[in-house]
């Protein structure tokens, strides 16, 4: 498999493109004719500087707006072509891509654009170059792969091919299935990308909301194992239009692409039996010193929590299967973390289902490894995630990894209202949130839903759930552009990737709720519970027992969700759940809740200034 990434993808310098693209492991690289313009040296260098990096320049980009055109504007697309072609070979590239005519007044007969194609595959054939003919959703006429092979193969020229675009093809609803009519050795080369929806502008779609393969919705991995299953050998090249990822630098778009690529493969090979590494939550690490330490202990004895165990400064809290361990180190990764954040989530543990195979994923995928590494105290070895969050890989619960021999039992008993680990929501400075799912699907190969945008009092904060095939594992994403929003506000003072908010589960969340103090939950707006009597046909009493108690409410097609919110801590804070059959994250609830957190933060704010 060639693989491939096109200069657009990227911003910067074209020699930095370069060598990223070299340095993340690709074999070639598309140049588009806007990037030669700021290279430092002639054309004929461009080759050179490439081969220096390791890497193959696989085409130039794009001849656009040539064939059916007739008299004089015909002669100019010639020569405009022929200049085309001369670049193209002057930076080394063995094929020019061809664009289909965007110009309405451009022929739709096939007989006359075959004719012109043909003109130019000549001219390509005498400089020892190839073709590629692309239907772009937004062409004029030559708008769709079928419409593309059927000029295509009209031409009878060896050096002309088909480019499939993975993006066109969704937007214009074409089936797949169509490629097994095409010879495999007539496409010239496969734009890889993926987009969050097709249900928008096509012009917009194509030209600003690309993403890489595995950060959208698109079917693009079925794709992919097609044209594999096909035969089909043609350079496969990652091609994004998207202002948020070309915020991103160089280095950072080469290994999100090459990880999309992996993420391809895994897919591929995997396709009968999907699986993600990730088995369940092990447990959720805290740092927190002095004052801060006391307040997070007083809130977790209020839900129910017991200190169970504890090694040094390290203590083990525990209900059920949910486990918080809560470092007071004043060294070590956790104190590192702390010194950046204050109190804060500094780890996650996760149970995989074979650490080696993980590791060796790892490898492949983040390009580092995990197995030499045992972080003390729980001897597990790290992953660093988005935004240099921590994850702690185990092979079971917390009992099982080698560090458990050194916590000492305390002899207290936890209460028995929570019964484990439901989800978890990280928020990502809003150039971190695509490079995040990338992370989270290429890594531990979750699946994701679509891109909620959820109103908060001060903007919108943009929303992505994954989850394990089991739904055991759940993460919820979340960033926002808004300078006032509670997500930025959280961002501007803890970092870069922080963990904002801690869901447990309980099988009867009215009595959790019961035992809790108002001080210690997260007050509800009174309205809210005269929307839900709109919204939902429930019983009056039961309603009036949720507005008692500030506990949302949410129903789905599969059931019932009732969510209560705790007080933040340095903006964390904890969520109980109770599920009835329902799989989702209780979106709908989610502006009110930013704005009873607004509220209460504002208080805070106001108590400061007196």
């Amino acid at each position: 498999m060639f693989r491939s990434i096109s200069s657009i993808s990227f911003s910067g310098q074209l020699e930095d493109k370069i060598e990223a693209a070299a340095a993340a492991g690709f074999d070639g690289i598309e140049l588009f004719r806007e990037d030669i313009i700021g290279f430092e040296g002639a054309p004929e260098d461009i080759p050179v500087f490439a081969r220096n990096a390791g890497i193959g320049i696989v085409s130039l980009q794009s001849l656009r707006d040539f064939e059916g055109l007739a008299g004089d504007a015909r002669e100019a697309a010639l020569r405009r072509a022929e200049r085309f072609l001369d670049l193209a070979r002057r930076v080394g590239a063995p094929m020019l891509i061809v664009c289909a005519n965007t110009r309405p007044e451009a022929s739709a007969e096939t007989a006359v654009l075959a004719a012109d194609l043909a003109e130019l595959a000549r001219m390509a054939a005498d400089r020892g170059l190839t073709l590629g003919y692309e239907a772009l959703a937004t062409s004029a006429h030559i708008n769709t792969l079928e419409a593309a092979w059927e000029v295509v193969r009209n031409v009878a020229a060896p050096n002309l091919g088909l480019v499939v675009g993975a993006v066109h093809l969704f937007a214009m609803e074409t089936d797949p299935a169509f490629l097994a009519q095409i010879p495999p050795e007539r496409i010239a080369l496969v734009h890889l990308a993926d987009a969050p929806t097709t249900r928008i502008d096509r012009a917009l779609l194509t030209q600003s909301f690309r993403l890489f393969p595995g950060q959208g919705n698109l079917p693009v991995a079925a794709l992919y194992s097609q044209l594999l299953a096909l035969g089909v050998s043609a350079p496969m090249s990652i091609e994004t239009f998207n202002d948020q990822i070309r915020s991103l630098p160089p280095s950072q778009i080469a290994r999100d692409g090459m990880r999309a690529f992996h993420l391809l493969a895994e897919t591929h090979r995997r396709d009968t039996q999907p699986h993600s590494d990730l088995v369940a939550p092990s447990f959720v690490e805290f740092v927190a010193q002095e004052d801060e330490a006391a307040d997070l202990e007083s809130l977790l004895r209020a839900m129910g929590f017991a200190r169970t165990h504890e090694a040094g400064q390290v203590a083990l809290w525990r209900q059920g299967d949910a486990v918080i361990a809560l470092n007071q180190m004043t060294e070590g990764l956790a104190h590192s973390i702390y010194l950046l954040q204050g109190l804060s989530v500094s780890g996650l543990g996760v149970i995989v289902d074979d650490l080696n195979e993980m590791d060796a994923r790892i490898g492949l995928f983040h390009g580092e490894r995990v197995g030499e590494a045992a972080e003390p105290p729980y001897g597990l070895p790290v992953l660093r995630g988005p935004g240099g969050s921590v994850f702690y890989l185990a092979s079971g619960p917390i009992e099982t990894t080698a560090g458990y021999a050194g916590f000492a039992p305390t002899g207290e008993v936890p209460a028995a209202l929570i019964s484990r680990i439901d989800h978890c929501a990280q928020a990502l400075q809003p150039n971190l949130f695509l490079s995040g799912l990338m992370f989270y699907r290429s890594i531990f190969d979750m699946r994701s839903e679509e891109i909620r945008d959820v109103l908060d009092p001060h903007g919108t904060v943009h929303s992505r759930t994954l989850a394990n095939d089991t739904g055991a594992v759940r993460i919820s994403l979340n960033a926002s552009f808004g300078a006032g929003t509670t997500t930025q506000r959280f961002l501007e003072k803890s970092g870069f990737a922080p963990w904002h908010h801690i869901a447990f589960h309980s099988d009867d969340i009215f009595a959790f709720a019961q035992t809790m103090e108002p001080f210690d939950v997260l007050q509800v707006p009174a309205n809210y519970y005269e929307d839900l009597a709109c919204r939902f046909d429930l019983d009056a009493g039961l309603i009036e027992q949720m507005k008692a108690l500030n506990i949302f409410y949410d129903r789905d097609a599969g059931g019932e969700y009732f969510q209560l919110y705790t007080r933040a801590i340095n903006g964390v804070f904890f969520e109980v759940v109770e599920r009835r059959g329902y799989t989702g994250m209780g979106a709908a609830n989610a502006p009110v809740r930013m704005l009873a957190q607004l509220r209460e933060l504002e208080t805070e704010d106001a108590l400061h200034l007196l």
